[in-house]
């Protein structure tokens, strides 16, 4: 037993070292076919590295981007890294991990984005965004092929949408978590602006998504509002609106 103790540190001491000295760019250039994104700039090692830029498949570029090795976490047979990195020139932070059967972890995310620089990263018909998303994700993992896990909030302040008349929405919030019947799963909801906004968003293991939205009209809604919610929304006789929308994750690009 002491022995195979012995060989187990000397295989771990040796991969940290490697890990400290090895340049990470020439690394990198070797993997970088088969990475689901594209770095540039590259410097330092794989212990402390930079990239000038990283691109990913959803249309998503990080700038300055920071690395910082966690050799503690190889004792639970994953690789971790602290990274900082801009965002549309807003700061973000994580810490991301990988196992050895092939899931990505997120944790401790933080960013905040204007509705303008969100509006590319949703791929839905949902009109013109204003306002500022808050972004906060305690814990997420992927796996290709798997519906994501995530749990986190999002806090979509002075939030609002033009489609063929802007509504003011106010504060957004949505709660994501993992339930028992849904491995990804929503609550919406608001307070204050011309809408009343409850909803759910839920998932099957398969991908399958189903999204409930329920709107009222409050005072300050207009005439015009109040039709332009027809034209997408079916009308209640309780004067609310409802919005049923159902697909794949994978139309998302989300698995």
């Amino acid at each position: 037993m002491r022995t195979r103790s012995y060989i187990l540190a000397g295989i771990i001491a040796y991969f940290v070292f490697l890990v400290t000295t090895i340049p990470a760019g020439p690394v990198i250039r070797i993997f970088e076919n088969s990475l689901p994104i594209t770095m540039s700039n590259i410097s330092g090692t794989l212990w402390n590295g930079r990239a000038g830029m990283i691109e990913t498949r959803q249309n998503v570029t990080l700038r300055n981007v920071r690395w910082s090795f966690l050799p503690s976490r190889l004792l639970l047979a994953s690789a971790a890294l602290d990274v900082s990195a801009e965002l549309n020139d807003n700061p973000l932070t994580t810490r991301l991990s990988a196992g050895i059967t092939g899931r990505l972890a997120l944790d401790d995310l933080a960013l905040e984005l204007d509705a303008a620089d969100v509006q590319p990263l949703i791929a839905l018909p949902i009109g013109k965004l204003s306002g500022v998303f808050k972004l906060r994700v305690n814990s997420a993992s992927f796996k290709q092929g798997e519906v994501p896990r995530v749990d986190g909030a999002i806090d979509w302040n002075q939030a609002a949408v033009t489609v063929a008349e802007t509504a003011q929405l106010g504060n957004v919030s949505v709660l994501v978590n993992e339930r028992d019947e849904s491995p990804l799963a929503a609550r919406i909801s608001n307070t204050g602006g011309d809408l009343s906004i409850n909803g759910d968003f839920t998932t099957t293991a398969q991908g399958q998504y189903t999204l409930k939205l329920n709107m009222k009209p409050g005072n300050t809604a207009s005439d015009n509002l109040v039709s332009s919610l027809e034209m997408f929304s079916r009308k209640q006789r309780n004067g609310e609106f409802v919005i049923n929308n159902a697909g794949n994750l994978a139309q998302l690009g989300l698995m």
